[in-house]
C-alpha cells in the first residue's frame, strides 16, 4: 500500500511544480517544467500499478 501512496504523492508533486516552473517565461524554465509535468504525470498514472489487486478465493 506504502508503495502507491508514495509515487501518487511524488507524482503529484513533481506534477504541480512542473507547471508552476512552466509559467515563469523563459524557453529554459517552460522547458523545465513541462518535462516535469510530463514525468510527474507519468509516475501518477504508473502508480495505478501498484493498487491492490482483488483475490478471488
Amino acid at each position: 500500500m506504502i508503495k502507491w501512496l508514495t509515487c501518487l504523492w511524488v507524482g503529484l508533486l513533481l506534477f504541480t511544480s512542473g507547471i508552476y516552473l512552466s509559467t515563469l517565461l523563459t524557453t529554459k524554465w517552460v522547458v523545465i517544467g513541462a518535462s516535469l509535468a510530463v514525468f510527474g504525470g507519468i509516475l501518477m498514472g504508473g502508480s495505478s500499478y501498484f493498487l491492490p489487486k482483488p483475490i478471488k478465493k
